[in-house]
């Protein structure tokens, strides 16, 4: 099993300094709402946690432009059976993965520093804008994942379109174009050859990831459970 103590075992190991308050904070938050999921044990049309992802939907709800997705669950457009399972074919349930990153940056303490949005593109393209500038205005700056090595706290943002591979240069001519199938995950441990990310709506869950680094501490260029998931960036997260 993957570790859960995330702080602690960061510290000397991939981590040369503590985490912020508000790293530390975030990196709880994933904790814990991924032991609530049982680490991807739990699906999201279970009755134990379907009306968790109605909470990561009815706090980004609360955003008067985003309102039109409050009472969305993670039962939302799944057909079950008798057994309560999904009927092949018949999970059309809204994507939830970028309401988990929102849920947990808002409940994390990152108040208007974060794009919270419904759609990962969102918070994508303004760290890729603020890395265009000499002195960011935000503290969520995308960095190219083979100059950049993740730390703790940070956003790891792939591309979900199997047929193309948009990049950090790329992407935001994709979402011009109305392409924002994406996925961020949250770093939440360090180590000296690999890290942990926790995400949403990963398998229908809330799940661990191990992303191995090379002998540049640097990760790969895809996501390690998608060899068609191109890395887009690293948001660093500097809050």
């Amino acid at each position: 099993m993957l570790s859960t103590s995330p702080i602690r075992q960061a510290l000397g190991r991939g981590e040369s300094r503590m985490p912020s308050q508000f790293v530390s904070k975030l990196v709880q938050v994933c904790e814990e709402e991924c032991a609530f999921f049982g680490n991807g044990a739990k699906k999201e049309y279970k009755d134990s946690v379907f009306e968790r992802v109605g909470l990561y939907w009815s706090r980004l709800a609360e955003i008067p432009q985003y309102k039109s997705w409050a009472g969305y669950n993670g039962k939302s457009g799944v057909k079950l059976d008798k057994n309560g399972e999904p009927i092949k074919d018949g999970n059309r349930n809204q994507p939830w993965s970028a309401a988990f990153i929102s849920y947990v940056m808002h409940k994390a303490g990152a108040d208007d520093h974060f794009a919270y949005a419904p759609s990962h593109s969102v918070y994508i393209v303004r760290a890729l804008d603020q890395a265009k500038k000499a002195k960011p205005s935000s503290p969520f700056v995308a960095r190219r994942h083979k100059q950049y090595s993740p730390k703790l706290g940070d956003l790891i943002a792939c591309e979900r379109k199997p047929a193309v591979d948009p990049n950090f240069d790329t992407y935001k001519s994709f979402v011009a174009q109305g392409k924002y199938e994406a996925h961020c995950d949250v770093v939440t441990e360090v180590h000296e050859k690999h890290v942990i990310t926790i995400g949403g709506n990963v398998s229908n869950s809330v799940t661990r990831k191990k992303w191995p680094l090379d002998a540049g501490k640097m990760i790969g260029n895809h996501d390690p459970l998608s060899a068609t998931a191109g890395v887009i960036c690293i948001i660093e997260n500097r809050l």
